[in-house]
């Protein structure tokens, strides 16, 4: 259960420095737009000049598509850009005093104060690079870098802002970006290419069937995609209750209660599990290794472990409708008066922070205290769905914090 207020704590950075991984993205969108832009348009002219019988589009269509030779060494600069505002931390080398407490992170360096709103801040994660860091992970995809002395600190700063690994989950991609923007932007012309060759030995002149040439613009897009999402970076989130493995075309969900092993082998993550001998393996990168282990490792420790309160169970569903659950909890509150019943206020909040206990005992928590009005309902609600690392339960956590669950989004928490 987080603690109703928190302690600040300051520290002097020698660097503070920020990623604009959020534009870095978008950049990288747009990356192909040079040479899809052009295909997609001269195809549209081809359907057009044989729909309106005019020569001229066809020769408008040509030009289009010529002038991806063009977009090509464009689509290659805005991948670099994007690779750059991705990777690289903007900021001087400077002394920085650095207030982390319950409003946010307050930075001052010489006669500049900066102030980062607590809301701003998403999750955190300390770095054993060669130089120890927290990377501070703020809405819109900025990640804002503090240099720390040692790891310890890194912690104290993180439990000071409210992000640690009890209190929010936090999600790390693995390997570079280049990979997936190199992935498309060569990915598209080769399959150009291969496509033109292959359907035009169907039919030649190609340019005169526009089914073909439609043909010719879907599966070399849909041929790109699925090339750029193999070349994804797997996505690992660490929340209180467990870890999510995003792969490009699988997810693996690893709870805390099968967990039974964390090493770390060179730049191999292994997470062991009771549910097979296999373990999953995850190539992280030397600066992420260690600090990834420690991350999963330390939440798995703060997952709360005690036995249930008694009466915990008449939370669960048990199969009935979201309407007859409803007034079930109601009829445990004892005419709005839950403490007449075995199960307290403190009872309830320590289900719904319980990352062991059954989804829909925990949902349960959260309906009831929101039926019941218990003072803060919402924010402790929410500080649990921010924990958690199960996509399903933390949405369906974020209606119950607003009284509005439904079926759907109960049905997919506990499938």
């Amino acid at each position: 259960m987080p603690p109703a207020s928190r302690p600040s704590f300051e520290l002097t950075s020698r660097r503070v420095a920020r990623r604009y991984e959020g534009l870095g993205r978008v950049i990288g969108g747009l990356a192909l737009l040079p040479i899809a832009g052009p295909f997609v348009v001269s195809t549209i002219a081809v359907v057009l000049a044989q729909v309106l019988g005019d020569s001229s589009l066809d020769r408008f269509a040509l030009t289009a598509l010529v002038s991806i030779l063009l977009g090509v060494p464009i689509a290659f600069c805005l991948a670099l850009v994007s690779a750059l505002l991705s990777t690289t931390a903007f900021g001087r080398k400077r002394p920085v005093r650095v207030v982390a407490g319950e409003d946010g992170l307050r930075l001052t360096f010489g006669a500049v104060e900066r102030s980062v709103p607590r809301a701003e801040l998403r999750s955190g994660l300390v770095v054993s690079a060669l130089r120890v860091r927290v990377d501070l992970h703020l809405r819109g995809g900025r990640v804002l870098e503090v240099q720390v002395a040692r790891e310890r600190e890194g912690a104290r700063l993180l439990a000071a802002l409210g992000i640690g690994p009890a209190e929010r989950r936090v999600a790390v991609s693995l390997g570079g970006v280049n990979r997936e923007l190199v992935a498309g932007c060569v990915g598209m012309p080769v399959f150009m290419g291969l496509w033109l060759v292959t359907l035009g030995a169907i039919s030649r002149p190609l340019f005169s069937h526009a089914p073909l040439v439609v043909a010719w613009l879907v599966l070399t897009l849909a041929s790109t995609w699925l090339f750029r999402r193999a070349a994804r970076r797997t996505r690992v989130v660490v929340g209180s209750d467990g870890v999510r493995v995003e792969r490009p075309f699988a997810s693996v969900w690893l709870p805390y209660t099968d967990l039974t092993a964390v090493q770390t082998r060179g730049d191999r993550l292994l997470l062991s599990h009771g549910r097979s001998e296999a373990a999953v393996v995850l190539r992280t990168g030397e600066d992420l290794t260690e600090s990834l282990a420690q991350r999963i490792r330390e939440a798995h420790a703060s997952a709360v472990g005690s036995a249930a309160p008694r009466g915990a169970a008449a939370l669960e569903r048990r199969g009935r409708d979201l309407a007859a659950w409803r007034d079930e909890l109601r009829k445990l509150m004892a005419a709005g008066d839950y403490r007449a019943t075995t199960l307290n206020p403190e009872d309830v909040l320590h289900t719904l922070d319980d990352a062991d206990s059954p989804p829909d005992r925990r949902i349960g928590a959260a309906l009831l205290l929101r039926i019941a009005g218990y003072p803060e309902a919402r924010d402790r609600i929410r500080v649990a769905a921010d924990a958690t690392a199960d996509d399903a339960l933390r949405t369906a956590l974020e209606h119950a914090a607003e009284e509005e669950v439904d079926d759907a989004a109960l049905a997919r928490a506990l499938r």
